[in-house]
């Protein structure tokens, strides 16, 4: 049987700002341009792959299959951002992908993959590529780390693994980075909400969730699937225009068969949770 892993791509930001001129007198191609806010990005996008064959797979499989494991990264890496300084967004970045700190990105993405999948049950042999002229078995770990939102005050990464290890099928999670230009943070939970407001946050996702699945209540919402008693208020979110976007991985609050989950919330919806100074950076970053 032949595993095919799926073709991704990254793309870089793209920004277009369009100014006209609007007074009745006619204009020369010189309109004022001071009200023209410039923000200067510079990204990288990093990008490597590598193959193996898994020697002593045919002991474990019962047969003469092949097998390979592919590891393939992508990463939006940022070099510039404003006048800011990125250093801590940048380690931040590297932790929140590899797990790991006082390493460079490129070192990083190199020992990522000299730990493809099965290196704990095969002897790995590096090769140029799989064989696609031939019946094989791959396992497969893809990431892509890429931005999703950006706002000359606040920037979010998706960082999205998606991996295959052999079992009945892959699975795909994804998880975000949620980063304050202004003030070098990370943006958490903590940041956006007031103390003892969780279950009213709670609430909002439930009504949420209700509304996303057509349906008017819980006992409805676990007839859909929804794991209705292990619903909670996750830390995986993102910040998108006004809205806060919760994200549930495959068998957080649903069985595999639903997917991934996204909830999501304007921010004015639950209002009175927020903490001030959140509300004021959301307010800013969606007027851009």
């Amino acid at each position: 049987m032949r595993f095919k892993h799926y073709t991704y791509a990254c793309a870089l930001i793209a920004l277009a700002i369009a100014s006209s001129c609007t007074d009745k007198k006619p204009q020369s191609q010189d309109c004022e341009s001071s009200e023209i806010h410039n923000f200067e990005v510079k990204q990288t996008v990093k990008t490597i792959e590598r193959n193996y064959l898994c020697e002593g797979a045919d002991s474990c499989y019962g047969d003469s299959i092949p097998v390979y494991s592919t590891v393939k990264i992508a990463v939006e890496w940022p070099k510039k951002m404003g006048k800011y300084d990125i250093s801590r967004l940048q380690d931040s970045l590297v932790y929140a992908i590899f797990d790991t700190t006082a390493i460079s990105i490129d070192k990083a993405i190199l020992a990522s993959t000299e730990r493809p999948e099965g290196i704990d049950l095969f002897k790995m042999k590096r090769v140029d590529s799989v064989p696609t002229s031939e019946i094989n078995r791959v396992l497969l770990r893809d990431v892509i780390a890429s931005v999703i939102t950006f706002s000359p005050r606040f920037i979010v990464y998706q960082i999205m693994k998606s991996t295959y290890s052999g079992g009945a099928h892959g699975i795909t999670e994804s998880h975000y980075l949620n980063y304050d230009l202004k003030n070098s943070k990370t943006i958490t939970s903590a940041d956006i909400f007031k103390a003892g407001t969780q279950d009213t946050v709670l609430q909002a996702v439930k009504d949420c969730l209700m509304t996303k699945f057509n349906v008017s209540s819980i006992k409805e919402l676990q007839d859909k699937g929804i794991f209705a008693d292990r619903i909670y208020v996750t830390d995986n979110f993102y910040l998108q225009g006004y809205d806060i976007v919760f994200h549930y991985n495959p068998y957080d609050i649903a069985p595999y068969a639903l997917g991934s989950i996204n909830v999501r919330i304007p921010y004015y919806q639950i209002q009175s949770c927020i903490k001030p100074e959140a509300a004021s950076m959301l307010s800013e970053a969606a007027e851009y």
